[in-house]
């Protein structure tokens, strides 16, 4: 997700930027293109975010608390209200043109700010609904649909009357107010239905089979993993994102909740610049935060090979596709690539991923030899084109096995669990290329669980914990746990998305009440509650070594045994 909150790194004089948005209704195939709503306070490039250090105070300590939230039953239910029997606003009027609508007509008429739809009926069960808008739209459109407290943006190019589904959406009984707001293109509405949906109630997070995608992967690795499968559905880790190269984020956080994020999310974006001051600091941090007991996160804001200045593709030139080749290079050293560029039979784009990845993958050795395991998380949110490794399917998946072969077989790189979020179905790289499925959400002020997410990436995989890996505020527990939004883990961005330019917390994304209860809750996993990953690995080395050698001492024995029998 594009975000402009203080930037975290650069290059030369480039550097990482951030967008505060707000993600549309995900049916169908994928979570689509963000819609952009308020930008953060600050923008300014600096090389570490906030400006200003963290507020000097007591360490907050807060007893923890047990959300009790009642179960949230199914109640059959279904109401269809005809769109133009609405009260209408600004260009809207209703028409009988387009083919394929019911009742006396529909709406039409979107296409300015204040072009709105409102409604209004009543529920008799607080539970969850799936609101239906059937609409079409010549050229595509999008619109913003606020009911109870909720807000969502649905889309459309269907040119006939179609279902778009705003899933799972928990309302109160009683009165409710439902609002059709124009955000782009023009849309013709048909009908409104709500039904209620017992997608929740159905809802199990079971992991039976989950496994590392990785057969080699090392005793650390396969450790944190067997604790994330066996946590998942149960509690949620809490995450982190620092600045480049400190622990500013994550010491406020201590500092304001009196515990410590479970997990350290870094990058390591600077790594194929000309600049790796920041980089090889946040690099020490990852191996500090494992020593103290944390979990260490990385991802990877890519900048464009061949020299490019940026990793947004509305900046770079790179083009991905020109990369793309037949040829088995995952596992050849750096003089057989050359020569496939010299031989014309690969091109210099191709040469110039290899290259950064290698550099990458070196760095990242640094961890694997320290027995530090790593929730490794690159070519993130690729399906909506704001990065270049996003600019089509095909290169992407390509580029996203490439990589994973290059790390894991070429460069031993066992200790990494590969942590997917292109957020797109048809972008999904496959069980056997990928541990955990993820998703970025940026919606300024929403409490809600966004079980609805969780449940699109389970309709992908069934198999593998799902990470909410990015957001601009967490959700309540609360609704977490009524929605049984139970994440593998949340990343909370850092910068203007947690502290403001004086170094306090910035409420217009996470309220300290709400900070306070997610970080101080039975249903969350800070790093005070981790286990000693590094004797759970030993202790599997051990079972695995006593395992080897049973079943070298039975083959011995059968061995043997054949041997005298046929004596």
């Amino acid at each position: 997700m594009k975000k402009q909150a203080k930037r975290f790194g650069t290059r030369g004089t480039a550097a990482a930027a951030a967008v505060m948005l707000m993600l549309t209704s995900c049916a169908g195939h994928s979570i689509d293109k963000n819609s952009e709503v308020t930008k953060p306070s600050s923008s300014a490039a600096t090389t570490t975010a906030p400006e200003a250090e963290p507020v000097a105070a007591e360490v907050t300590t807060v007893a923890e608390r047990q959300p009790d939230v009642a179960e949230v039953s199914y109640t059959k239910y279904s109401n269809t209200i005809e769109a133009e029997l609405g009260a209408l606003s600004g260009s809207l009027k209703t028409a009988d043109k387009r083919e394929g609508y019911k009742g006396d007509g529909y709406i039409t008429g979107y296409r300015e700010e204040g072009d709105k739809a409102e409604y209004a009926f009543s529920l008799d069960e607080s539970q969850f609904y799936t609101v239906i808008i059937t609409c079409a739209s010549d050229k595509g459109a999008r619109c913003f649909v606020t009911i109870g407290n909720e807000t969502r943006v649905i889309n459309t190019k269907s040119k006939t009357f179609a279902n778009v589904e705003i899933p799972n959406l928990y309302l109160e009984k009683g009165a409710q107010g439902l609002a059709v707001n124009f955000l782009e293109g023009s849309m013709d509405i048909d009908r409104i239905t709500v039904k209620a949906s017992e997608d929740i109630e159905k809802l199990d997070l079971t992991l039976k089979t989950a496994a590392l995608s990785n057969k080699n992967a090392d005793s650390g690795a396969r450790a944190l993993y067997e604790y994330l499968r066996d946590n998942y559905g149960h509690k949620i880790l809490l995450g982190q994102y620092d600045s480049i190269g400190t622990t500013i984020e994550t010491d406020f956080i201590h500092t304001t909740t009196g515990k410590y994020p479970a997990i350290r999310f870094g990058d390591m974006m600077q790594f194929t610049t000309d600049n790796t001051t920041l980089a090889e600091a946040d690099l020490e941090k990852a191996l500090q935060w494992h020593k103290d007991g944390g979990i260490v996160g990385l991802m990877w804001h890519w900048y464009a090979p061949l020299g490019e200045q940026d990793y947004y593709s509305e900046n770079t030139s790179f083009d991905l596709s020109k990369a793309v080749t037949k040829e088995k290079i995952a596992q050849l050293p750096a003089e057989d690539i050359q020569k496939l560029v010299s031989d014309k039979k690969i091109s210099a784009e191709c040469q110039a991923l290899i290259k950064d990845i290698d550099t990458v993958s070196e760095k990242l050795k640094t961890l694997k030899e320290n027995g530090v395991p790593v929730l490794w998380r690159p070519l993130h949110e690729a399906s909506n084109g704001y990065f270049w490794w996003g600019c089509d399917e095909k290169s992407y998946l390509w580029l996203w096995k490439l990589m994973y072969d290059r790390m894991t077989k070429y460069h031993g790189l066992d200790n990494l669990i590969w942590v997917w979020s292109a957020q797109n179905s048809k972008w999904y790289v496959g069980d056997d290329y990928c541990d955990i499925l993820s998703v970025d959400i940026y919606d300024r002020g929403n409490l809600s669980s966004q079980a609805d997410r969780l449940m699109f990436l389970r309709s992908i995989n069934q198999t593998k914990p799902i990470a909410l890996s990015e957001c601009g505020n967490f959700p309540a527990i609360d609704n977490v746990i009524r929605d049984k939004g139970i994440w593998s883990y949340i990343g909370q961005w850092g910068g203007n998305f947690l502290m403001n330019d004086n170094g306090q917390l910035e409420e217009l994304y996470n309220s300290r009440e709400n900070l306070l209860d997610v970080y101080n809750n039975v249903f969350t996993v800070t790093r005070e509650e981790l286990p000693d990953f590094t004797a759970l690995a030993q202790k599997a080395e051990q079972a695995e070594k006593e395992k080897a050698e049973k079943e070298k001492a039975d083959n011995d024995n059968k061995d043997e045994d054949k041997k005298e029998e046929k004596e």
